[in-house]
């Protein structure tokens, strides 16, 4: 698998390269929102969430996505920094060692962003998981109050 997507690669043209690039940085910066959004739900739910039933498993999902969080500004900073280097290296005409270099750099940090994409989807999955388990066993308790 790893022949062909590579190939596929190779065969790319810069505007495809850089368009990948785009898309790469939208995903991550829609990312990098969305953790906003769940550092506000973790400090709402604090309470429950460092209860002693679930306090180890809260400890550990909440640490994944603050190391993941620190993960993704310098996956960020990895990919604007890689298509500001497509402009420059097929503005000009390279050497084919350089750009072959460059389209195995690309299919490697395709790789890492693909990794890091599906590391935190499982990671707020989880999170997702453990705060619907806490507002099902909230709601009865507000409805009595």
């Amino acid at each position: 698998m790893k022949n062909i997507t590579y190939k596929i690669i190779e065969w790319s043209t810069p505007e495809e390269l850089h368009e990948a690039c785009v898309l790469w940085l939208s995903e991550l910066e829609f990312i990098k929102d969305e953790q906003v959004f769940l550092n506000e739900l973790i400090t709402d739910y604090t309470i429950p969430l460092i209860a002693a039933k679930i306090y180890h498993s809260s400890l550990s999902i909440v640490g994944n996505l603050l190391k993941e969080e620190k993960q993704l500004n310098a996956l960020i900073d990895r990919v604007k920094d890689h298509r500001n280097k497509v402009e420059k290296l097929f503005d000009t005409q390279a050497d084919p060692r350089i750009k072959k270099a460059f389209i195995e750099a690309h299919y490697y940090l395709k790789l890492d962003v693909n990794s890091y994409a599906s590391t935190y989807r499982k990671t707020k999955t989880e999170l997702f998981d453990k705060l619907k388990k806490i507002m099902k066993e909230q709601r009865p308790e507000r409805l009595t109050e």
